[in-house]
């Protein structure tokens, strides 16, 4: 970009010293006071206007057009995931979420670090990036537990590809731009399913006001805003449990069809911004136990609201918390027929017809991130009330995760806690669950990342899960 700048500029001085010279040469033959050589000269002069006028347009549009890069649709402006480019009045501000640079209304400091990521590529005003991966795990227990991204389950260790992820974005004016996010999972047998995990038209009022229609992640929180389902994307090699895609045994309602909308709100340098979102999950979950059940929340429309700040005087910082609320049922189908099985009791059986439930998620973060420094927290209170008679239950839930950039070489460190009633039919599967992650991170180039994560989850009532986890993400 900078380079045809400076060609239009050099193409423009040129024109204007050509014109310099040819008026001081025709000065020394013709009478300036003549009033067509007069005429003449003004004539030309407004043409030179015109046609610099019309350099700096092309300009204008160059610019604009370069600004649709892969940080669009990785690092959105405001919560609500709206990837189309900055419009003129967009702040100056350049951000790094997920380690791509922006030009979002959230500050760089609240994105995460990977490096920065190379402009998306551009076929015919549409622009897309993909990304997938290599990894290898195993485990010390080879009675595991539920297998995902197509790691085989009871093995002591196996290769698989996780995900294959296609972002496009396609930008149809100023204001309005469509974003799409299609994930090719592994499953068993090295099968693979089809994921429409984001699918959004996104019209921008205006900073304070964007809206967002069609599939979005859920803005539950900071995790799930922050980083999509690429694994190049984040620090570590796998998400943290609470905010594991539901699809793969994660706890909440992750993905949903309906309308967010999103902005920041005047509050000079407390930076606070918003988002509210109303839709339909309609969450299936597998129970991550391996017993070959899917819970079928069966989801009626949610709501969800949150708010945050990004203070000026510290930057990197950013405080908030959200609300969701829904009603669901306690369905069991299962794996391995699809069909519907009754409700699972704390025992494991499954005695009865589903009831709903009004399931109610509060989230607060606190997340500090810099160049080098990231520091991510954040906790969860998920409560299940029975519509009607019944216990209500309370499962609490948090994850810390601390890193530092050392060269291309990030360390990390998580942590993570959920504890689940084993009473709760919706959670029984869960039930206590905690322990530390180590690792590194290691940055090959712009393009490739190798990873290193040791696990331990301690789990109520069954034996300690240990695991390596190697992965080699890329985007291409």
């Amino acid at each position: 970009m900078e380079y045809r700048g400076s060609r239009l500029y050099g193409f423009r001085s040129i024109l204007i010293l050509l014109f310099v010279y040819s008026t001081s040469s025709w000065a020394q033959t013709a009478n300036p006071a003549d009033p067509p050589t007069i005429s003449s000269l003004v004539e030309q002069i407004k043409e030179l206007q015109e046609h610099d006028q019309e350099l700096e347009k092309r300009i204008r549009i160059l610019e604009q057009n370069q600004k649709t890069d892969l940080s669009s649709d990785f690092a959105p402006r405001s919560p609500a995931e709206i990837p189309s480019p900055a419009p003129a009045s967009a702040p100056s501000s350049a951000p790094e979420i997920t380690g791509v640079g922006a030009p979002p209304t959230a500050p760089a400091a609240q994105t995460a670090s990977v490096p920065a990521a190379p402009e998306m590529h551009n076929l015919h005003g549409i622009h897309w990036r993909g990304f997938g991966e290599v990894d290898y795990k195993v485990l010390n227990q080879r009675n595991s537990e539920l297998g995902t991204y197509g790691f085989v389950p009871g093995s002591a260790g196996s290769f698989y590809t996780g995900d294959f992820s296609l972002f496009l974005s396609s930008t149809l004016n100023e204001r309005t731009s469509f974003l799409s996010e299609i994930d090719f999972t592994e499953g068993d047998a090295q099968s693979f399913t089809v994921d429409v995990r984001r699918i959004l038209l996104n019209y921008d009022v205006n900073d304070h006001l964007r809206f967002s229609f069609g599939r979005y992640q859920t803005n539950i929180g900071y995790y799930n805003w922050a980083f999509r389902s690429a694994a190049w994307l984040q620090t570590t090699a796998d998400r943290p449990l609470v905010m594991e895609y539901a699809t793969n045994g994660g706890l909440l309602p992750t993905q949903a069809v309906g309308v967010s909308v999103a902005g920041t709100i005047p509050s000079g340098k407390l930076g606070l911004h918003y988002t509210a979102e109303y839709g339909s999950a309609d969450t299936v979950r597998p129970d991550i136990n391996g017993d070959g059940l899917l819970n079928d929340e069966n989801n009626g429309n949610h709501v969800n609201a949150g708010f945050f700040a990004t203070p000026d005087w510290i930057p990197g910082l950013r405080i908030g918390g959200s609300m969701y609320h829904d009603q669901i049922s306690d369905l069991v189908d299962s794996v391995a027929t699809g069909q519907f099985v009754g409700t699972q009791g704390a025992d494991g059986n499954v005695p009865s017809p589903s009831a709903r439930w009004n399931q109610t998620i509060v989230n607060g973060h606190v997340v500090y991130v810099s160049n080098r420094l990231e520091w991510l927290n954040e906790g969860f209170l998920i409560r299940f009330a029975p519509i009607g008679v019944g216990e209500t239950f309370h499962t609490p839930a948090f994850y810390s995760q601390l890193s530092r950039k050392f060269g291309p070489i990030r360390p990390f460190v998580r942590f993570q806690y959920v504890n689940a009633s084993p009473r709760n039919v919706l959670y029984n599967d869960v039930g206590l669950r905690y322990g530390p992650s180590f690792g590194f991170r290691y940055d090959i180039d712009e393009f490739l990342a190798f990873k290193a994560q040791l696990d331990q989850t301690v789990r109520g009532g069954l034996p300690n899960l240990n695991g390596l986890h190697l992965q080699l993400s890329g985007t291409f």
